[in-house]
């Protein structure tokens, strides 16, 4: 007996769960945030979200002698509130109706799911991180989509162009606006708001030990900052820059580990770095027109971009606990509750089709900047 598109969209809804879960668990860094559970779910009101940034600690000490002592001060201004706005983006595809004639019995249903919603849900999930990582996702309009590459901007549709998270640059030198707030190299900059970052110059990852080093310094000097939320947790590199790493540890390689995917299935492989795991990305390209060719910046002999002509490379270094997620959305029925959330079906008109969409509003920030960092030139080879 044919398939008919009522009785996909059922198994396809059965689905939705396990494949939302998926695109958590898809990604170390949405999984982490998940786990602390720094979501919020179904943000209504405003059409952006604003949210508190404190960049050190909020009051002053006074000592007490006499016991008439004036309070020397009960708040130091170091607060100031971040904002950023939630894309909408639909993910839509067709399904003939043809293909639904044919289809008879579960393994052909089976099939279906894979073909068309499974491989929509996946591509959809890749095209996301794509744009985290690089910033180049204007080839696939996903480019509302936060990104942590500083050279690259991203546009959520709120006629704003918001600059990517981490810069390359020494911290005096940070300028741009991340999240509505200016940097602290800026003119009228916020103090404490910036992200750590060190560099390496062509061939320095191999060369006494420079290339750990440097990640030694970004690492401890994130995790000094937001102490409380522990340190560095997180680590994502080109594929590049991790064997370099693991080839620089030669014989000290002490704990490996994996990253669980769908059914347990490991579909990432990581080293641990002091406490932080790091994972290869396998969508972050340095070599991609997203990342720029001319910085400046500290820690090594000379300045080297993620992009320069000779390796370039880069790791990204993250303590999760500053990061959060939200979607935008509450009627499952309607607008959808955002998160890769399945519409349909829907009859095309004039053809013999039927369409399903994808819908996601979903946002991610940083609320202690200065707790993240990044090394640059980490692909240089040896």
């Amino acid at each position: 007996m044919p398939t008919s598109a009522d009785v996909l969209n059922f198994a396809t809804q059965k689905l939705i769960p396990k494949w939302t879960e998926q695109f958590f668990q898809f990604h170390p860094v949405l999984d982490k945030i998940v786990l602390r559970g720094n979501i919020e779910k179904a943000h209504t009101g405003a059409p952006y979200l604003e949210f508190p940034v404190v960049t050190n600690g909020p009051g002053a000490v006074t000592r007490i002698e006499t016991g008439s002592e004036v309070y020397s001060s009960t708040r130091r201004t170091v607060g100031t509130r971040g904002r950023l706005y939630c894309p909408r983006m639909i993910y839509s595809y067709i399904i003939p109706g043809k293909d639904l004639a044919e289809a008879s019995g579960e393994t052909a249903i089976a099939r279906l799911l894979k073909v068309y919603p499974e491989a929509a849900m996946m591509e959809f999930h890749e095209m996301i991180v794509n744009q985290m990582v690089n910033g180049n996702g204007s080839t696939d309009n996903v480019q509302g989509f936060m990104t942590l590459n500083g050279d690259a901007s991203y546009d959520t549709g709120s006629g704003l162009t918001e600059n990517g998270v981490m810069e390359y640059n020494a911290t005096t030198s940070q300028s741009n606006t991340v999240f509505n707030i200016a940097k602290e190299g800026a003119a009228s900059g916020t103090t404490g708001w910036y992200n750590q970052y060190r560099t390496l110059d062509g061939n320095d990852f191999p060369t006494n030990g420079l290339g750990r080093k440097m990640m030694r310094e970004v690492y401890w000097e994130g995790s000094m900052q937001g102490k409380a939320g522990g340190p560095v947790d997180l680590m994502l590199g080109d594929i590049v820059s991790y064997n370099n790493y693991y080839d620089d540890l030669d014989e000290q390689v002490r704990f490996a580990t994996s990253f669980q995917g769908e059914k347990g299935r490991p579909v990432r492989q990581g080293l641990l770095f002091q406490e932080a795991e790091f994972y290869v990305e396998p969508s972050l390209d340095t070599t991609l027109s997203a990342f720029g060719t001319t910085d400046t910046g500290s820690g090594s002999t000379s300045e080297y971009h993620p992009n320069a002509a000779s390796g370039g490379g880069l790791i990204y270094f993250l303590k999760t606990d500053t990061w959060h997620m939200y979607t935008q959305g509450e009627n499952s029925n309607l607008e959808t509750k955002g998160d890769f959330a399945v519409r349909g079906p829907t009859k095309v008109p004039g053809q013999d089709a039927w369409e399903w969409e994808v819908v996601l509003g979903m946002q991610l920030y940083c609320d202690r900047l200065n707790a993240n960092g990044v090394v640059t030139g980490t692909a240089t080879l040896p």
